[in-house]
Parts: C-alpha cells; sequence; structure tokens
C-alpha cells in the first residue's frame, strides 16, 4: 500500500480542546482566507507540525531567508555544489528518510521531497507519463538548488533500482523523470 493509500484510509476521532480565545480568532480568520473548514485547518497544521516541522527540527534543520539561502548557493560552483550533495548531502537525506519513515523506497524518496518544497513554498508537481513518475518544480532558490537536489536524489534513488532521467533545468524551474534502473 502507498502512503497516499495510506492517507486515504484514515480513521478519524472526535476530540474537544481548549485553546487561547485570540488564537480561535487567527484560526477562523486563516479559514476564510483559505475558504476551508476550521478542521481541515486543524488536521493540516497538526499534520504538519507532527509529520513535518517537530520531525526536522528533530534532526537540527534550520530556517533561512530565501534571498540568504540564494546568495550562498549561488556563489558556489556547480562542481561544489556537487561535492555538498556528493558527501552530506546525501547521507544527511538517507538519515531523514530512515528517521521519518523507518526505510527507504521510491514512495518514501517522492513524499520527502514533495513535503520538503511544499514546506519551503516551493511549487511542485507530479505526474505520471507511460507509467513513469515526471516531477515538475517551479522555484526562486537560485540556479545551484536543482543540481543539488536532482544530483543528491539520483544517489539515493539508484540504491532503490531507480534513476533520474529526462532531466531539465532553467532559470525557475526544473523537471525529471523517474525509471527503474532494469527499464533505461
Amino acid at each position: 500500500m502507498t502512503l497516499q493509500e495510506k492517507q486515504i484510509l484514515k480513521k478519524t476521532d472526535n476530540v474537544s480542546i481548549r485553546i487561547d480565545s485570540e488564537l480561535s480568532r487567527k484560526l477562523h480568520e486563516k479559514c476564510q482566507e483559505q475558504q476551508i473548514s476550521l478542521n481541515t485547518l486543524i488536521n493540516h497544521l497538526l499534520d504538519k507540525q507532527i509529520n513535518w516541522h517537530g520531525l526536522v527540527t528533530e534532526m537540527g534543520w534550520i530556517t533561512m531567508y530565501r534571498s540568504t539561502f540564494r546568495e550562498m548557493s549561488d556563489s558556489l560552483s556547480k562542481e561544489e555544489i556537487q561535492k555538498i550533495a556528493e558527501t552530506t548531502g546525501i547521507s544527511d537525506m538517507k538519515n531523514a528518510l530512515n528517521y521519518i519513515y523507518g526505510f527507504i523506497d521510491l514512495d518514501s524518496v517522492l513524499d520527502f521531497f514533495k513535503k520538503g518544497c511544499l514546506n519551503m513554498n516551493v511549487q511542485f508537481r507530479e505526474i505520471k507519463i507511460n507509467g513513469r513518475n515526471k516531477i515538475i518544480i517551479q522555484h526562486d532558490l537560485g540556479k545551484n538548488w536543482p543540481v543539488f537536489m536532482v544530483y543528491q536524489m539520483n544517489e539515493i534513488l539508484n540504491e532503490v533500482g531507480y534513476r533520474i532521467i529526462d532531466e531539465e533545468f532553467n532559470k525557475q524551474g526544473f523537471s525529471f523523470e523517474i525509471a527503474k534502473i532494469e527499464e533505461i
């Protein structure tokens, strides 16, 4: 069963809680702004906290302004970025996948990448083309972030029988497909 199928089949519970009046007002404003129910918003916020923010904080992730990240990343050469991806990047991602999911497979790598993108307000789209996953990203994180991500992900995917193919890069976006190694 895939991670998406597990999410669809979730059992729900009724829970009654008390919250600060000012927080309640802000939650209701957010619901109106996003045109969603309070239940949906609270479930979304709790899910992000429990299944992402809390975990990545425990693992030592830090918050940084986009412009600072972009400037730091773009000041390095493509070779330097690949070297970082090859050394700490791969081991950090493997540790994160094991910490969050307990295993590394195609679904966990894609779910981790998707959640990471969404939490950085990076546009993520996954579509199926000829039985393969195609990932399309729109971002403003500089020219080297895609190089880092594709290199890092490809090394990890190779270990579980997949490979990134047909990668395309431009100034604010990149895309790639994921294929089984035996199909290439």
